[in-house]
């Protein structure tokens, strides 16, 4: 007999909260430093092209794998609070595609940087940081305070979801500090704490799965 959907959803979601922040993890634990100074961060990505490239992959693969997980949660959070769920999944999922420019861009500025002269290369990074990336900044900012308002509602609940939560919220807060400062170290510690919250979301989820599964069998 096969599973009913939402237990299949329920085993995409789960999986989603561990393998999408693990891949992130992993890419920005690989990460190269960074600089807001152009022609260091120039320099930078040129020396280390393949790391800064394969780094940006694991994060773009990571990110679209997240989805499924943020779903999964925000639906549990739709049971008491239907409105913060909603605006939490609208300004997530309107994220997805401004954080998926960063990191598309961020390749695309790997190989060129390798390949191309200095001068052009910063002139690229330029371009992109005063005009494109202005343009993408609500999306970013979207991801932000998105996950506020799901992680805010759990944190406070007191349930088995309040430390995933917790953990979840402090990740978010240390990637927007790398974002502003430009020290890896502080996303690199972000990603592993919302690896820990993610992993904790799918076992008090997977566990509150089971726990209705056998209540309807008996």
């Amino acid at each position: 007999m096969n599973p009913p959907p939402s237990r299949f959803r329920t085993k995409i979601g789960t999986a989603s909260l561990i393998v999408a922040p693990a891949l992130m993890s992993v890419g920005d634990l690989m990460h190269p430093p960074e600089s807001w100074d152009v022609p260091t961060q120039v320099a930078i990505i040129a020396t280390a092209a393949a790391r800064w490239y394969l780094a940006h992959l694991l994060l773009f693969v990571g990110l679209l794998l997240f989805v499924p997980g943020i779903l999964l949660v925000t639906k549990t959070l739709a049971r008491h609070r239907p409105a913060f769920a909603y605006a939490s999944r609208l300004l997530i999922l309107a994220s997805v595609g401004s954080l998926s420019a960063v990191f598309g861009f961020e390749m695309v500025e790997g190989g060129f940087a390798a390949r191309a002269d200095h001068a052009a290369a910063v002139a690229l990074l330029e371009t992109f940081n005063s005009s494109v990336l202005v343009a993408l900044t609500p999306g970013l900012l979207a991801f932000f305070v998105g996950t506020g308002l799901f992680v805010v509602p759990l944190a406070s609940s007191g349930g088995p979801l309040r430390w995933p939560a917790v953990c979840f919220g402090l990740g978010a807060l240390l990637i927007l500090g790398e974002i502003i400062t430009a020290q890896v170290i502080l996303s690199q510690v972000g990603n592993v704490l919302i690896l820990l919250g993610g992993i904790g979301f799918a076992r008090a989820l997977r566990s509150e799965e089971l726990a209705s599964v056998a209540e309807v069998a008996s």
